[in-house]
């Protein structure tokens, strides 16, 4: 079924999101080239290993120099579905009826591929990725939505979109509706129905040709622009990584304790003051690595076990 994408294309991974802008500058953290990695970015897997034309890119930008470009893939066919792409979870959850995320979004051209946003959260009952709702700017023109979880409620807007012009994507999360903006107008409002938290967002293609550059991603409409600086303090490799995870921490602190955390929140390993950590015996996924010091300093990353 369509919500398994997320697991075929193994996106995956991240920092804490919430109540800041990402513009893809280098006051965030980020670099031209390669998303995967930045900021807790993580793109689409291949059996090759993950794909490297996910870029941080100045041929485009809605706000200050860069932005994301979503790009075709060469020498990989047309797609079912958008699996083509670029994740970001959450270190913390969203309040899905409270919450509310915009990007600016350009294509230099129609015709090609279909462009997709989605926003997912999890059942902590089943263990599953639900997609709460997703935003397709479609080849030819029209934006399309599915406004209930996992690809339902699937509805041709009356919205279009030319090529080669920033366009604001606005969906707003209540306790009874999600309502959905083009350049602040209301284009549609459906009933929240999803009930669960959100913990991450995608920006995918179906491949079928051309490239989208995304910019100016908000959440909760407060444009910090900053990143988190723990992503700094706190460096984890080889990310993947299979056996040893090794800690890294500014110089002259000490670590005192550090607990690694499933995607659900359940503590998985608890140790003492040790820089490298053994992970063979986790499960491949995601994981939270909270690092205490001596100092009473706590650092946060994530890291996926391969």
């Amino acid at each position: 079924m369509k919500k398994n994408y997320l697991f075929i294309a193994a996106l995956c991974s991240a920092l804490t999101f919430a109540q800041q802008t990402i513009s893809f500058e280098a006051s965030e953290g980020f670099v031209p080239g390669d998303l995967n990695g930045q900021n807790g970015w993580t793109v689409t897997e291949s059996s090759d290993g993950f794909i490297t034309n996910q870029l941080i890119t100045d041929e485009q930008a809605s706000t200050g120099s860069y932005s994301f470009k979503n790009a075709h893939l060469a020498g990989s066919g047309p797609q079912w579905f958008p699996i083509i792409g670029a994740e970001k979870s959450f270190t913390t959850p969203l309040d899905y009826t409270n919450t509310t995320i915009s990007y600016d979004f350009r294509a230099p051209e129609q015709l090609g591929s279909d462009f997709e946003f989605a926003v997912y959260g999890i059942d902590e009952t089943t263990q599953t990725y639900e997609i709460m709702t997703a935003v397709g700017f479609e080849n030819q023109g029209m934006v399309y939505l599915y406004t209930t979880p996992n690809f339902g409620g699937y509805l041709r807007t009356t919205a279009n979109w030319q090529p080669n012009r920033w366009y604001k994507m606005q969906v707003q999360f209540n306790t009874d509706q999600i309502i959905y903006r083009l350049d602040g107008q209301v284009i549609h409002t459906a009933e929240n129905t999803g009930k669960l938290n959100l913990i991450g967002i995608n920006f995918l293609h179906n491949n079928y040709g051309g490239d989208a550059y995304y910019d100016n991603i908000t959440i909760n409409d407060v444009p910090l622009a900053v990143y988190d600086m723990n992503a700094v303090a706190l460096k984890v490799y080889p990310n993947p990584v299979q056996e040893m995870l090794q800690i890294s921490l500014p110089a002259n602190e000490a670590i005192k304790q550090t607990v690694i955390y499933n995607m659900s929140g359940q503590k998985v390993k608890t140790l003492s003051a040790e820089a490298s950590v053994n992970v063979m015996n986790l499960s491949k996924g995601i994981y939270v690595i909270e690092v205490s010091t001596e100092a009473g300093k706590v650092y946060k990353s994530k890291f996926i076990k391969k």
